[in-house]
This record gives structure tokens, sequence and C-alpha cells, in this order.
């Protein structure tokens, strides 16, 4: 989240609101802010999105967040407020460049140091599979910064997917990256390979994918899980895991719970990484 000092900004133009009720930043996708407003100054969003691109020139957007990440493909309700109408945009991270378009794709600006981990994680000559991997930042990520032997993205919202290819092109110095189109739990049993490293990125749901990460994973093998919880609580994701271990007959072993994001004071977005044995 890019704060600048926004709050404080915002409460000398509008002295009469509570400077609590005020957005105390946004996040910038490209050149897209996207701000939170609350019900009672939604009047005020069309002057709050104008002081923004006012303050931070290289904006051209800002859009207010209008719900809550939902539907098939976890896109964000978003109504633009300010600025250019569009929701499309080129965005800049760890040295990739992506092909972004927040109406109708999942993807979280907060997740960059994420993906720097587990793209650091990664070690000579892996194959890695990303499930539900969007428009294409975890692996591309993976693809500059590892030496990954192959990197692959499965995607079945095909809008998402035209624009992995789209960054795919973009990033041609990115030679192990591969995407296919389809649902990760019929593409990936005909790959024809097992992997090194699974992740499974749906944040709500990503339990059904389970079975099959696991199945296409080499024995020893390192399965990255990310889920919402309830902060410091992360039993009943590793328990989603252990079931689906039992139903491939395989046993996990927990490497580390790591913790990439929030969706309130307490609710997290975690990240389970846990290696994945043949049972004894």
């Amino acid at each position: 989240m890019n704060t600048m000092r926004l709050r404080p900004l915002l409460a000398a133009r509008f002295p009469d609101i509570d400077p609590a009720r005020l957005p105390g930043g946004f996040d910038r996708v490209g050149d897209i802010a996207v701000v939170s407003v609350v019900p009672e100054l939604e009047l005020l969003a069309g002057e709050i999105g104008a002081i923004l691109l006012e303050l931070h020139p290289p904006l051209r957007v800002v859009a207010r967040r209008d719900g809550q990440y939902g539907g098939t493909f976890r896109t964000l309700p978003l109504r633009i407020v300010a600025g250019e109408h569009r929701l499309t945009t080129v965005h800049r991270e760890n040295g990739v460049v992506l092909h972004l378009d927040l109406a109708r794709g999942y993807f979280s600006v907060r997740l960059a140091h994420e993906r720097a981990r587990i793209a650091a994680l990664v070690r000579p000559g892996e194959r890695v599979a990303v499930l539900c991997s969007g428009a294409g930042p975890f692996p591309l990520i993976i693809g500059r910064h590892s030496q990954a032997a192959e990197v692959l993205g499965i995607e079945m919202n095909l809008a998402a997917h035209a624009l992995a290819l789209r960054n795919l092109a973009a990033n041609r110095a990115i030679r192990t990256v591969d995407f296919l189109a389809g649902d990760a739990t019929e593409v990936l049993p005909v790959a024809g390979r097992s992997f090194d490293r699974v992740l499974v990125v749906l944040p709500y749901g990503g339990e059904s994918l389970l079975p099959t990460a696991i199945r296409g994973l080499r024995p020893g093998g390192t399965l990255h899980f990310y889920a919402m919880q309830a902060k410091g609580c992360h039993r009943d994701a590793l328990a989603m895991i252990e079931t689906a271990c039992r139903q491939t007959g395989r046993r996990c072993r927990l490497l580390e719970v790591a913790v990439c994001g929030h969706c309130g004071p307490a609710l997290h977005r975690i990240c389970l990484d846990a290696a994945i044995e043949p049972d004894a």
C-alpha cells in the first residue's frame, strides 16, 4: 500500500471530516490508484480521486473499491472515480513487465514480496507449476529470478491467460516459462511430468486443487498453499493439506507458515510451505 502521508493531506482539504474516516493510503497498480472510501463519504469519492491525481502526476486513473473480491475468478469490483475511464494498465514488479486488466482478472500488488520470496526458494534445475496463475506474475517472476528448468502456469480464466501470453512475449528474456489454459485438475495430470514445486495460489477454494497438486509433485517436492485464515491460526489450512495427503497416499511435513497479506485486522492471507513425502 502506498500511504504517501495521504490522510494528513486529505484532512487539510476536508477539515470538517473526522480524519479517521478518510483514506489512509492506496494501492498503486501501474498508473492506477485503487482506494477505499467509506460509504458515508461516497459523494466525495470523485473529489478524493481528483486530489490523488493532483498529488501524484504519474497516476492516470483512480478507482474506488466497490466491494470485495468475488466470483469464479476472484475479481475485485471497482468503480472509476477520477481520470481516464479504463482498468487496464502496465505494471512493473521485481523486474517483470505485466499487462493487467483489473476488471477481468485477480491481481494483488501486495503479493510482490511473496512472489520474490518464492522465487528465492527455487533451486537450479527445478520444475515448478503454478495453479491459478492469472496474468502470470508468479511464473514470470520465478522465471526471471531463479534458475528453474521449467515454470508452468495454468489458468482457466481465458482473459487472464491471454494476458499471461502477452506478458510472456513482453518479457522475452524469460525463456523457461510456459502457460496453459484450462482447469488445473484436468491440465496438470496430462502434463506428462512431475514437478519439484507446485503453488496453489487461489485465495479461496484452493483446497479443491490440493489432490491434483500433490499428485503432480515428485516425492519430497514442495507444496505452497495459499489460504485466508484467522490471524495467528493456520490449523485449518494445514488440515486441508493433511486430508489431501491421505487421499493421495502421501504425508506432509510443514516447513514454514508465511503471512503475506491481510483482508482486515483479523483475517490474514497465509502461505503454507510443506514437503510432500511418500506415505511411510
